[in-house]
């Protein structure tokens, strides 16, 4: 006789939660996925698929898919606020690089499961232990209960099963906000696969082009916490703020939709003794919630599902697989919560003589060296 399937519940509809049920479902296993909110929504907001995060797209059987919907790119750059170039970072080795709306990526990951894998308008309130048979008992805000042996809190930097399971401290906010819009536009100068980075003082403005004539904008600047902007005064304040920089910044500003224009601080976790609790183990920004600087947000969610995955394929459904996922990652991933927040430290530098001093160090730095320095972020292998 053949053993019962175990029982798991996966928090969260975003793309570590809905990458972990693809991956599970290779392996022969299914997985039931909660999602708190009533409809999966477009969002203003790109992702950067790095080599790393390219390699598990690949395993997964979604590496065609992402390509078509997104844009391959071939090199990054830096600039100052004028659009003069401080350093480039090509793409090198045998991966490309993706970039694409998190929508369009959502949707990819979302045709790869069956159709009632997805259970939206589920937000879980509470999580009970069954003294009995030991399984985990996860209750939703409707009351809904399901008995599971396996809970995986994939629910984002708030996370409800974080809060309920492992630790209810907020996120660190790090002192600076960030925007984000989309727009219906490819500025001239970025047809290429050319994305870019224009570092000023005390902010910067990216620009990706994420699909055909789609570009994906973002920006940070400094700000106390709590600071925020009415929603009809977003634009105005952008414009003003970014008036002295290159073309085409103000432009694809004044292109977004007035409702479409993102705020949002700048957070990080700290760093968690322990990421599992009995039968519940966290996944991506509920375990390790980063600073943006390395665009390492998506890929270390997808990279999380693959390990746990594959921990779940070799040891079960258990604390063995549990506690090897956490010793698999947990070092990998407080590496670039630091060196994020590095990163954002010397972008971040607001003091003029300091930026000009900043900007030589760029100029002076042999490209290759700054590749180097990213070259075992990208070269994940598991």
């Amino acid at each position: 006789m053949q053993s019962q399937q175990p029982r798991i519940l996966i928090v969260g509809a975003g793309i570590g939660g809905l990458a972990l049920a693809i991956a599970l479902q290779r392996n022969g296993s299914t997985a039931v996925i909660w999602e708190r909110a009533p409809a999966l929504r477009e969002i203003g907001a790109g992702l950067l698929l790095t080599p790393n995060a390219v390699w598990i797209l690949q395993r997964l059987g979604l590496f065609d898919q992402t390509c078509r919907a997104g844009r391959v790119v071939s090199r990054w750059e830096i600039l100052d606020r004028r659009g003069r170039l401080l350093q480039t970072f090509r793409q090198s080795g045998d991966l490309p690089s993706i970039s694409v709306t998190r929508s369009a990526f959502q949707q990819i990951l979302l045709a790869g499961l069956s159709p009632d894998a997805v259970h939206l308008d589920h937000e879980v309130c509470g999580l009970k232990r069954d003294a009995t048979d030991g399984s985990m008992a996860v209750i939703s805000a409707h009351g809904m209960t399901f008995t599971t042996d396996l809970i995986v809190g994939a629910d984002g930097g708030n996370s409800a099963v974080r809060a309920t399971a492992a630790d209810a401290r907020l996120p660190r906010v790090l002192g600076y906000a960030g925007w984000r819009g989309l727009v219906n536009q490819l500025p001239i100068g970025w047809e290429s696969g050319r994305i870019t980075e224009s570092w000023g003082d005390g902010g910067r403005f990216g620009i990706a082009p994420v699909a055909a004539g789609r570009t994906y904008w973002y920006a940070t600047e400094n700000s106390p916490a709590g600071w925020t902007i009415p929603v009809e005064k977003r634009k105005a304040h952008l414009m003003n703020r970014f008036q002295n920089s290159h073309v085409p910044v103000c432009d694809l500003i004044a292109a977004t939709n007035d409702g479409d224009i993102l705020l949002s601080p700048i957070s990080e976790h700290r760093t968690l003794r322990s990421w599992h609790r009995e039968s519940v183990t966290l996944l991506g920004d509920a375990a390790h919630l980063m600073s943006p600087n390395l665009g390492q947000g998506a890929a270390m969610a997808l990279e999380d599902a693959w390990v746990l995955a594959e921990c779940l394929r070799v040891h079960g459904c258990g604390g063995t697989a549990l506690l090897r996922y956490e010793q698999l990652r947990k070092r990998r991933t407080s590496l670039i919560v630091w060196l994020s927040r590095q990163i954002g430290r010397l972008i971040q530098i607001e003091h003029p003589a300091m930026t000009m001093a900043r900007d030589a160090a760029l100029r002076l730095t042999p490209d290759c060296l700054g590749a180097g320095a990213l070259a075992p972020v990208f070269n994940f292998r598991a």
